[in-house]
């Protein structure tokens, strides 16, 4: 008689927790399916103005140089040896730094670049999560001081899209038609902005 009631009790007991587990999953469940999605907005101008539409696979491009010896005629290249520079392309979830210290893009709320008129290297404004705001002058960025500058990528309205922190080329190159101006990190989706008029 004891062994059937301990048995019950046992039954009864595996039972609740089975059903105590279930409970427990299902919140958790409703917890993560309540929890915002991620949402990464970039701000692209141009000169009609400013639009902002959502971007995916955000990251930071820099460029390690590497050097290349090869043989070469002593009639062409004084010592026979030709050196060959090289930029190997990287791409990083952060912000890379010439000192390669970095920044992950998981901590970033905000980044804002500016380009002053006539002026050929951008500036980078981070502000962190935790409210704590700096500028870094394109230069400072990994790559920035070499042949071979850093650039910010983004896959936008489904096209991947590059967009330069340093100008290259002769004097009076300028920047791209459309540059980006902000990267910002959310959990809610803005009211678009007025469409542009009609010309």
């Amino acid at each position: 008689m004891s062994d059937g009631l301990t048995a019950g009790r046992r039954a009864g007991l595996a039972g609740a927790l089975l059903g105590l587990a279930v409970l427990l999953g299902a919140r958790q469940a409703t917890a993560a399916s309540s929890t915002p999605r991620p949402i990464v907005l970039v701000t692209l101008g141009d000169a009609q103005g400013e639009r902002d539409v959502e971007a995916r696979d955000v990251k930071f491009v820099y460029f390690k140089t590497t050097y290349r010896q090869s043989r070469a005629p002593k009639d062409e290249v004084p010592g026979g040896q030709r050196t060959e520079v090289m930029g190997d392309r990287a791409e990083c979830t952060c912000i890379r730094f010439l000192d390669w210290s970095k920044i992950k893009l998981k901590r970033i709320r905000a980044i804002e670049i500016t380009r002053a008129p006539g002026d050929r290297v951008a500036t980078v404004r981070v502000t962190r999560r935790d409210g704590q705001m700096n500028e870094y002058p394109a230069t400072s960025l990994y790559g920035g001081d070499g042949l071979y500058p850093p650039l910010f990528t983004a896959t936008i309205e489904g096209a991947h899209r590059e967009f330069p922190l340093l100008l290259e080329g002769p004097p009076g190159v300028g920047w791209p038609d459309e540059n980006l101006v902000r990267i910002f990190w959310t959990t809610t989706t803005p009211p678009p902005k007025p469409k542009r008029p009609a010309h």
